[in-house]
């Protein structure tokens, strides 16, 4: 079978790559991922707070 992906809609092309990953994902290691990037998120945040002050 051969799609023409241009010719699909976003939504749907997003839909289907979603589908076809989701029986590979960990969902364990994606939750720890997904913390480690909220925590370096808050960091970044935290950092970019105090540019250019002096402490």
């Amino acid at each position: 079978m051969q799609w023409e992906v241009e010719a699909l809609e976003p939504d749907e092309l997003q839909r289907l790559v979603l589908a076809a990953v989701d029986p590979y994902i960990d969902r364990d290691v994606l939750a720890q991922r997904i913390a480690r990037e909220e925590q370096q998120g808050r960091a970044l945040e935290d950092f970019a707070g105090r540019w250019g002050t002096r402490t």
